[in-house]
């Protein structure tokens, strides 16, 4: 009968960091790198991510990122590890393209200058709307607005106007500005009532901070 087979005396411990002060298991290092290359939206040079980790050579770092990228593969991860001529790179998988995309479209959508979410705010109330009203409402031209809105994809054509000379475009919203504002249809826009009453509450808010933080005159 064969004896079980007992484990070695003196295991072979983790792959660290070469011998120092600095010296890490690897999948404590690979923790840090992780850390590191999640905030950074640009591929990042070898040696740039050993000295943010603190360690004194590359090599343990790209043991660590070999050992990050491989088990971001065995554990079927949205993540992926990319070896670019400039760095590495954390990335997110190919399928997972089309989800990412409609957020950052919500955030583009968020990031409109006052000027252009001002013509939005007007056509998605006056809807459908042609630019020459909505330049009569602004006091002010607004066809790089629209176009700008068009190329969002938050402002489309919706129809023509035929009584008038031309035919102008008469302008509404899409379904990707409900998207991009959190709306399931266009009766989940605040009222105008509400606004207004927003915007008087706003004002009168900065107003007290104004006074609160005006300094007193002396008589």
């Amino acid at each position: 009968m064969n004896e079980p087979a007992m484990p070695p005396e003196n295991p072979e411990p983790p792959l660290t960091a070469e011998a120092g002060s600095n010296a890490i298991p690897q999948d404590a290092l690979a923790a840090k790198l992780e850390a590191l290359l999640f905030v950074h939206s640009r591929p990042v040079a070898l040696r740039r991510l050993a000295e943010l980790a603190g360690q004194g050579s590359v090599i343990p770092v790209r043991q660590a990122l070999e050992f990050l990228a491989a088990r971001y593969e065995s554990s079927g991860s949205a993540f992926t590890l990319q070896n670019l001529a400039q760095g590495y790179q954390l990335t997110t998988r190919p399928e997972h393209d089309a989800l990412l995309q409609q957020l950052v479209r919500e955030r583009e959508a968020q990031k409109l200058s006052p000027a252009t979410l001002e013509a939005l705010a007007i056509i998605a109330y006056k809807q459908p709307i042609s630019r020459a009203e909505l330049e009569n409402i602004r006091g002010a031209g607004a066809d790089h607005l629209v176009r700008t809105l068009m190329d969002r994809g938050l402002v489309k054509v919706g129809e023509r106007d035929t009584s008038k000379p031309g035919n102008p475009a008469l302008y509404v919203t899409t379904a990707e500005f409900l998207r991009a504002f959190g709306l399931r249809d266009l009766r989940e826009l605040p009222s105008q009532a509400d606004l207004s009453a927003g915007a008087a509450e706003a004002g009168e808010g900065e107003v007290e901070q104004a006074q609160a933080e005006a300094p007193e005159v002396g008589e």
